[in-house]
């Protein structure tokens, strides 16, 4: 574990009292909680920004949308992705709608390789 300069001076005072010891391995424990949030959050915004591009760009090159409609459906994903968040649409709804048009979700983590960069 690699712990900041402020760590590293706090440890040589504590070891003498137990109070200060917990206190100390928990404001540690809590960074290191802290940091692995943000990384995860960090995580999982660069995939939804990849995804967003994958999914413009296919719409732009496969659909042919141009300048006008282009804009227009990635605002309307953007606002059904908040509507999920909101609970205005239902995750369970859209997928049964989906399947009755041969898009399955069911394992759609097994779709995409996620391969580390």
């Amino acid at each position: 574990m690699i712990l900041t300069k402020r760590q590293e001076q706090q440890l040589n005072k504590v070891f003498d009292n137990p109070k200060k010891l917990r206190k100390w391995i928990d404001d540690v424990h809590n960074d290191m909680i802290a940091e692995c949030d943000k990384r995860n959050k960090d995580i999982v915004d660069q995939y939804l920004n990849v995804y967003s591009i994958a999914v413009a760009y296919t719409l732009r090159k496969k659909c042919g949308f141009g300048k006008k409609r282009l804009p227009e459906i990635m605002q309307q994903i953007w606002s059904n992705v908040n509507d999920f968040k909101g609970e205005k649409l239902k995750l369970d709804d859209c997928i049964k709608d989906l399947a009755n048009n041969g898009i399955i979700f069911e394992n759609i983590e097994n779709k995409i390789d996620w391969k580390e960069q």
